[in-house]
């Protein structure tokens, strides 16, 4: 495996203006070549971890790319900035990631047409910013046109932060988000769902005590009536944050049980990005 970070400020030679992160985590696989007819191109997965833009998630990093990863996709984390930083840098340090990904898909052995992103919580309304708001007033004035290029071809939302109805919101992921640059109703996913938005893959838990399982719902709602390839799944048991649901990234609840249902997500997941066309192809 090839592990390492690419300084995307560094690589689209874009002023900082305070930002600290704007990074992306590369784990690759290495080709083999002792052999003929063994050499890949791979499906790509951007993972965006949560944390109320306040934070980046430690549990829903490195655990979820090695996730992918052994099931042969080539995975990259975003560090993305976070309070007091807001809007649009946390859209534009995405918006990178995944222009970086079409750039450099031969380079990096990936095939550019099969490129995903992963989003939890927080990082789920990330995901869905650049799956449904990839020609943002921001990006468009960043990329031009490539800004095109930035929906990525599936997206899978996991647990995530999606309206700012108050009855259901994280607030918190708004006022971070926004930060009195931007209202909230033009961040508020479900109300900006097109018919060429991202096929979409949700996932939450009835007991979700942070983000109500009704925002994966409102999404989900929109995107199917809008014609867009949905698929949801809500399992009845499980707090916030489970990640891949094991016990190296969330404490393991008394008695036990709830992971293993839960966990089926990731498998789901990849089932759908199949139905979609991510798959292992000869070189």
């Amino acid at each position: 495996m090839i592990c390492d970070t690419v300084d995307l400020y560094t690589y689209f030679s874009r002023p900082r203006e305070g930002a600290a992160a704007g990074k992306l985590k590369r784990f690759l696989h290495g080709q083999i070549t002792e052999s003929e007819g063994l050499q890949k191109i791979r499906p790509a997965m951007l993972v965006i971890p949560g944390g109320g833009y306040g934070m980046v998630s430690q549990r829903e990093n490195e655990a979820v790319a090695l996730a992918y990863f052994a099931a042969g996709y080539n995975a990259f984390v975003l560090e993305y900035d976070v309070a007091p930083l807001h809007y649009p840098v946390q859209l534009l340090e995405a918006g990178m990631a995944m222009l970086y990904l079409r750039r450099e898909a031969a380079a990096l052995d990936i095939d550019g047409a099969h490129i995903a992103a992963v989003g939890f919580s927080a990082g789920g309304h990330l995901c869905g910013c650049i799956s449904l708001l990839w020609d943002d007033p921001a990006l468009r004035a960043a990329f031009g046109a490539e800004c095109e290029q930035i929906r990525p071809d599936a997206s899978v939302y996991s647990y995530p932060v999606v309206t700012c109805d108050p009855a259901k919101a994280h607030l918190d992921s708004f006022r971070n988000f926004c930060g009195g640059a931007a209202p909230f109703e033009a961040y508020s996913l479900e109300k900006h769902v097109r018919p060429n938005a991202s096929p979409s893959f949700l996932w939450a838990t009835s007991e979700d005590n942070a983000v109500p399982v009704e925002n994966a719902v409102l999404l989900y709602s929109a995107l199917h009536a809008a014609g867009v390839p949905a698929e949801l799944h809500l399992f009845e048991r499980g707090q916030h944050g489970l990640s891949v649901c094991n016990e190296e990234v969330y404490p393991c609840p008394t008695g036990g049980g709830y992971y293993a249902q839960a966990a089926n997500w990731l498998p789901l997941s990849l089932g759908f990005l199949r139905g979609h066309g991510f798959a292992l192809r000869n070189k």
